[in-house]
């Protein structure tokens, strides 16, 4: 743009061909374009302005005032209502109320400004629609709507009031939504897959998965316009009706088919009698649209040793033995009686135990408490109490804490015996002394009206309550005991000496018996010996014949025996000293009967050396 040049009556600029100057006159406002030199009074006012270069996603809003109030303006000097400013062919002129006419400049154009009135609004972007995008329009002149959607570069017109860019909703085959048409308020719903562009009054709701169901599972729909319900029953996948839900239960909306067998019922509410019902039926149950699921029911099966108490609808106790009853369903309206047990050492009915379940055997507890001597000693006992239950309805009516009852009764007639005694004597007690009166046979109506029987009470452990007393005690316990295993000690030692005397005692007599046995062996022995030799040397005398006298065949044998010895002595290692005197040996022929007097007598003396 060239710069002013100021001469005497007035000022010339120089415009390019992309420039034009817009002149103030008294009479008017002019617009002249370039290029070229343009002069003009210095009493004119002046303004240059560029011609505006739009792309093609680019646009501008022109608006076309007219000034009928003015008395300046010159009507003939001003643009044509009726004339195009421009010549591009998406260009639109729109009639304003205000006598105005708004004009849409789109792009790709250089727009040159040719009416000096125009207002001229910034450059606007297009809006890019993609081919999965939409806007809502609302045009503000006549509150219609309309969508756009792509693909597309939308030029919005000057009155549109445009929305943000939205996707259109690309549904998968398990998704679902719900439409509501506004300007009629009906509904339907849009089920994929598709891809689903809204209308102008389209209320949509959020993206909803289809309704799942396994072979297992059922659910229940209501049509919230008619009231009308329905059960579908798995396996199937659906989607809702634009008027239905889901009915809930518990927060639930999705139940499982309940199985009834021979373990398992079920218990519903008829809505239409307004009672419970127990199903046992065995089946694949699915609850009407008459019934409501209460509950399931297990089957109770009892021990021969158990039973139960249930109380029904007229609040009526309903006995249930294990030897007739093993097993059965707890019926409507019908609930089970349930005790609360003391179960600690004292039975105080701090802590409790639930029983509904009553055993009908021998049962053990154990029970502490304590007891005042008449010397004013405390001392705790540990008591053990077997016991039993022989009548369920009588305990049921009686009491509320079997365990309780019967220690507390006990207890009191433990303290009867104490107050008699003080704590030596006490002490000294014997257990079954003590408790004698308990476990006696007489006729106890405590115990019978709660419908019990208390087997054997035995008394575990007797303590002093104070610490000192009972080391005190433990000092003479210990002393005693002391004593009686001293005793005990001795009195095994004289058993271990009478034992050992004893047991010499009957060695002795047993070894005497040995030597008579001995010796009686040792006569006979002998008495045998004796006769054999006899009936040897009888033998051998008479085989020496009738001729030889005796005293000659006494000899003979005699003098055989001496030479039996020498040959004896002979043969063994032994030296032996003999003088002459000492020896008489004779050498005899003992197959001559009648000896001669050739015999030869030799009174020999010998020394016989017979070396060991």
């Amino acid at each position: 743009m060239g710069a002013c040049k100021s001469t005497q009556f007035g000022c010339c600029i120089a415009l390019d061909s992309d420039e034009s100057i817009i002149l103030d006159k008294p009479t008017g406002r002019e617009t002249r374009r370039g290029p070229g030199w343009f002069c003009f009074p210095n009493w004119w006012e002046a303004r240059v302005v560029k011609s505006i270069a739009l792309q093609n996603n680019e646009y501008l809003v022109i608006k076309h005032v007219i000034l009928p109030n003015s008395t300046k303006t010159n009507r003939s000097d001003t643009m044509s209502l009726e004339k195009r400013v421009t010549s591009h062919e998406n260009d639109e002129l729109i009639n304003d109320p205000d006598m105005q006419l708004l004009e849409i400049i789109r792009g790709p154009q250089i727009y040159h400004i040719n009416n000096p009135y125009d207002i001229i609004s910034g450059i606007k972007p297009m809006i890019d629609l993609s081919a999965t995008q939409y806007i809502t329009i609302m045009d503000k002149l006549t509150g219609a709507k309309r969508v756009e959607s792509g693909p597309k570069l939308f030029c919005p017109k000057p009155y549109d009031a445009v929305s943000d860019v939205h996707n259109m909703y690309n549904l998968s085959s398990t998704e679902y939504i719900v439409v509501t048409d506004e300007s009629t308020g009906e509904k339907q719903t849009v089920t994929g897959p598709k891809l689903y562009l809204p209308k102008a009054y389209d209320k949509i709701s959020s993206v909803y998965n289809y309704t799942v169901l396994n072979h297992a599972q059922y659910c229940r729909i209501i049509d919230t316009r008619t009231g009308v319900m329905r059960i579908e029953k798995g396996p199937k996948t659906f989607a809702l009706g634009p008027y239905e839900q889901l009915k809930e239960d518990n927060r639930q909306s999705i139940f499982n088919i309940i199985n009834i067998d021979t373990e398992n019922a079920v218990l519903v509410k008829n809505l239409d009698t307004g009672m419970d019902e127990l199903i046992t039926t065995p089946q694949k149950f699915i609850p009407s649209f008459t019934q409501t699921f209460i509950e399931i029911r297990k089957l109770i099966k009892l021990a021969p040793y158990e039973n139960m108490i249930l109380i029904d609808k007229d609040g009526q106790h309903v006995l249930k033995n294990g030897m007739k009853d093993k097993s059965f369903f707890l019926h409507p309206y019908q609930q089970i009686y349930t005790q609360q047990w003391s179960n600690d050492l004292k039975k105080d009915h701090q802590s409790t135990t639930s029983v509904d379940r009553f055993d009908t055997r021998n049962q053990y507890m154990d029970y502490e408490f304590l007891v005042r001597t008449a010397d004013n000693v405390e001392i705790i006992l540990d008591v053990s109490i077997f016991w039993q239950i022989t009548d369920l309805y009588k305990l049921v009516l009686v009491t509320q804490d079997p365990p309780e009852d019967i220690c507390n009764h006990t207890r009191s007639e433990i303290l009867s015996q104490v107050s008699k005694y003080n704590m030596k004597e006490f002490m000294e007690l014997p257990n079954s002394q003590l408790i004698a009166s308990v476990n006696s046979d007489k006729d106890d109506t405590f115990f019978e009206s709660r419908g019990v029987n208390v087997i054997r009470v035995e008394i575990l452990q007797k303590r002093c309550k104070d610490p000192e007393i009972q080391k005190i005690f433990k000092q003479i316990i210990d002393e005693k005991t002391n004593r009686i295993k001293n005793i005990e000690k001795q009195e095994a030692e004289n058993e271990v000496k009478l034992c050992d005397l004893n047991g010499q005692i009957e060695a002795e007599k047993l070894v005497g018996t040995l030597l008579k046995i001995k010796k009686e062996n040792e006569r006979e022995e002998n008495v045998a010996d004796g006769i054999a030799e006899g009936s040897r040397i009888q033998n051998f005398i008479g085989n020496l014949g009738d001729d030889v006298p005796l005293e000659r065949k006494l000899q003979v044998y005699f003098d055989i025996q001496n030479t039996k010895r020498l040959d004896m002595l002979a043969r063994s290692k032994t030296t032996l000293y003999l003088t002459p005197k000492e020896v008489d040996t004779k050498v005899i022929n003992v197959n001559t009967v009648h000896p001669t007097n050739e015999l030869v007598q030799s009174n020999t003396q010998t020394r016989m050396n017979i070396e060991v």
